[in-house]
């Protein structure tokens, strides 16, 4: 016999084991808040510009030329993160890590139909990742030139150290409010199991969805402030009431 539950039920259940499923909710916020705040390492992040566009000449940019950069863009970004231009960086700046190592925190991005590249940096040191945004830019703007045999990139604006920049992660008030919510789905989770495993029978439905037998009768249970005599039995008053 499968067992169905209502949405009261469920409710009575959640409201009975509120404050476990507000202790859970709790010590999940107060173990995400001291790893965010305390163990993870912060990462800042910065970016330099360049702009894909022909030297303009003296009657301006054709329709073909624009074309002709909106096409390359898409290659100059897997360019970028070669390493002839990152093996290069690594050696002018003097950083110890390895081509992988510094492929993962450089990201190129493209805004569509545009001529515009941006060279995104992720770095615990907000310095670093300054540092080395703005020199891989420069080695590409010079090794592009050899590389393909054109001037069309022109750094547009070059990554600056702002003051006060907060890092790009971790996101402590996001990650707060996510494991409140886990909190609470956990919490609730586990106030239904342990009503479930639970066969206490409290009361005179549960004899009856149980055992599946009428209850014929129930005691009630007597006041405290009830006096009874010493000498009276118990069974007798009851009678009375």
């Amino acid at each position: 016999m499968i067992e169905t539950i209502s949405l009261r039920d469920i409710y009575g259940i959640l409201k009975n084991r509120i404050r476990l499923i507000l202790a859970i909710t709790i010590a999940f916020m107060i173990v995400t808040a001291l790893i965010s705040y305390y163990m993870l390492t912060p990462i800042y992040q910065t970016s330099t510009q360049l702009l894909i566009s022909q030297q303009q000449s003296e009657v301006g940019l054709d329709s073909q030329s624009i074309e002709a950069d909106l096409q390359l863009v898409g290659t100059y970004s897997e360019i970028i993160k070669s390493p002839v231009i990152l093996e290069q960086v690594i050696s002018q700046l003097g950083l110890e890590m390895s081509y992988e190592e510094l492929q993962g925190k450089v990201n190129v991005e493209i805004a569509e139909s545009s001529q515009l590249l941006n060279i995104v940096v992720a770095d615990p040191d907000l310095t670093a990742a300054v540092e080395i945004a703005n020199k891989t830019a420069e080695v590409f703007e010079v090794e592009i030139m050899e590389l393909m045999n054109v001037d069309n990139v022109s750094i547009l604006s070059p990554a600056v150290v702002l003051e006060n920049q907060t890092p790009v992660s971790p996101n402590p008030p996001l990650n707060i409010l996510l494991s409140a919510v886990a909190g609470l789905l956990i919490g609730g989770t586990i106030a239904m199991i342990l009503r479930y495993l639970d066969t206490t029978l409290r009361g005179e439905k549960d004899i009856q969805d149980v055992l599946g037998i009428p209850v014929l009768g129930a005691i009630s249970p007597i006041s405290e402030e009830e006096d009874i005599p010493a000498n009276e039995p118990i069974a007798f008053k009851r009678r009375e009431a």
